[in-house]
């Protein structure tokens, strides 16, 4: 568009320079009274904004982790960060954000859209009397728990079959959620975790989470208004991330000795 007169000299310049392949996707403060060698620069080093994508199923630290190597944040931006954003409320979409953005912005940015694109869905959720803190923390676990967006329905249902009976949820994405730790932020469940004192453990606790263990997505949120209805109680995914679902807990032990045990 007439900012880079000869595209021959922009691309040797590219190679000399060591600079081929380092223009990324984003936003960029040009102009055609630039140099060529002024122009390469900005878009190998100086970008004003940057694309970043949050994919579902994250907790706000993930998140933060994301944001931070791509925007170049400080401990400070990154801290920022969680203390404004809330949990399962960031929106997983692809951004494009400002590298001058604070942490308290990205929340915001992130939380505003949030509530943009589920609007309609929480008048869905009100419509079927569902809370819409109970909707974002049910969906966080359909998310989590869920091996493909095909069968977030039927774990939805399961999970309200066990609220309606008053059974507990004995979820172990809840204690992976209690036990995280940086560097490990989803735990593999050993079987002494069962007994972490935590408002976060399903198999310790009644009823649901305090609050969201990740962020989810449009179709987690909507499996939860609109489940889909069974008789099961419980599930279990085999080694190929297949689901076994059971209606009585005998059942359940058996597909556990058929497609866990070795």
């Amino acid at each position: 568009q007439g900012f880079i007169r000869s595209p021959l000299v922009f691309n040797f310049l590219l190679e000399i320079k060591g600079w081929k392949g380092k223009i990324e996707p984003g936003g960029y403060f040009i102009s055609k009274s630039m140099s060529v060698l002024r122009i390469a620069d900005i878009l190998v080093h100086h970008p004003h904004q940057k694309w970043v994508i949050i994919p579902e199923g994250l907790r706000k630290e993930e998140v933060s982790q994301i944001l931070k190597s791509k925007l170049n944040w400080q401990d400070s931006q990154e801290k920022e960060f969680l203390e404004k954003a809330d949990e399962g409320y960031l929106f997983p979409d692809t951004y494009l954000l400002n590298l001058d953005y604070s942490g308290g912005k990205v929340a915001e940015r992130t939380m505003g859209y949030f509530n943009e694109k589920v609007a309609d869905l929480f008048l869905k959720a009100k419509e079927n009397n569902i809370r819409n803190d109970t909707l974002i923390v049910l969906a966080s676990l359909v998310q989590r728990e869920a091996a493909t967006e095909a069968e977030m329905p039927l774990i939805a249902g399961i999970i309200w079959n066990r609220w309606v009976k008053n059974m507990k949820f004995e979820i172990d994405a809840t204690i992976q959620y209690a036990l995280g730790t940086p560097g490990n932020w989803w735990p593999i469940v050993k079987p002494e975790d069962y007994k972490t004192d935590s408002p976060y453990n399903t198999y310790l606790k009644a009823g649901r989470p305090p609050a969201p263990i990740c962020s989810p997505g449009l179709t987690a949120i909507e499996a939860v208004i609109f489940p889909q209805e069974s008789e099961y109680l419980y599930y279990l995914h085999d080694e190929e991330r297949k689901i076994h679902c059971a209606k009585t807990y005998q059942e359940h032990l058996e597909n556990i000795d058929k497609y866990l045990k070795k």
